[in-house]
């Protein structure tokens, strides 16, 4: 009987496809790209680059890992009403993830509703607000990818934003996440995967590096008294080592906004 040329003949033998996919094991393994409990995620930051903002940011923390991008508008003027007559300025803060930002659902420490107010707060404390009587600034922040420790970065990247608007800031409030590890270490600038091991115990904490003031930390699960103490003192550095990348890439910034106008006249 002649055979069907119309159908491709298949293997006599076959292997399942899940067998050549990564264990779960390997995967957290190589998660951290050969960091140490105690290291960050290297960082690359631009700013000034939105046209349209007064200024703006991005800030990408580890290679395929979060990313965050800020806009600021203002100072203007605020509408009519009581508010009006207040002599100290007002800071609106918008926090939001995309669409396509997360691989899971929300956890109950990393929802929008309860991040957004750290951020208000952590900012508020790096702005000097009495500079602008009867205005408000706004800040508004996208979450394009989150893979872990999205809240600290958006806090750097927000900050960064202010700074590039001409903003007059006390210092600048830079973000660093910790948690805590399966088997109880603690995990400097954690992935995604990492957040969610051992309770879901994670710390944001925001700082003022010049100052040495914490302007605002926000801690989910159970951390007793010796382990809280070292995961504050971890996420302080952490801030420190981001500072000089942020002051670099404000001062390229502002070399390039100077240059440009040079390069029009000529």
């Amino acid at each position: 009987m002649p055979g069907d040329s119309r159908r491709l003949r298949g293997p006599e033998e076959s292997q399942s496809p899940l067998l050549y996919v990564p264990s779960d094991k390997a995967d957290k393994t190589e998660g951290r790209g050969g960091r140490g409990p105690n290291e960050p995620r290297p960082v690359f930051v631009r700013a000034g680059l939105l046209s349209q903002a007064k200024g703006s940011a991005y800030l990408e923390a580890g290679s395929g890992g979060t990313k965050v991008l800020c806009a600021v508008h203002g100072p203007r003027e605020r509408g009519m009403g009581g508010e009006r007559a207040e002599p100290r300025g007002r800071l609106v803060c918008e926090l939001r993830w995309a669409p396509f930002s997360r691989r899971g659902p929300w956890s109950g420490s990393s929802s929008p509703r309860n991040v957004g107010m750290f951020l208000q707060e952590s900012l508020e404390a790096a702005v000097r607000l009495d500079r602008y009587p009867r205005a408000e600034v706004l800040v508004w922040v996208l979450v394009l990818e989150d893979r872990g420790s999205a809240l600290p970065v958006a806090v750097s990247c927000a900050s960064l934003a202010l700074a590039d608007a001409g903003i007059e800031m006390f210092d600048l409030a830079l973000g660093c996440g910790l948690s805590r590890g399966p088997g109880g270490e603690l995990l400097l600038d954690p992935e995604d995967w990492e957040e969610e091991a051992d309770g879901k115990r994670t710390m944001s904490l925001a700082l003022l590096p010049t100052l040495n003031q914490i302007s605002g930390l926000v801690c989910n699960g159970e951390w007793e008294g010796e382990s809280s103490v070292e995961a504050v003192r971890l996420c302080m550095e952490g801030c420190q080592r981001l500072y000089p990348v942020l002051q670099q890439c404000l001062v390229k910034t502002t070399k390039r906004k100077i240059q440009a106008p040079q390069t029009e006249k000529s």
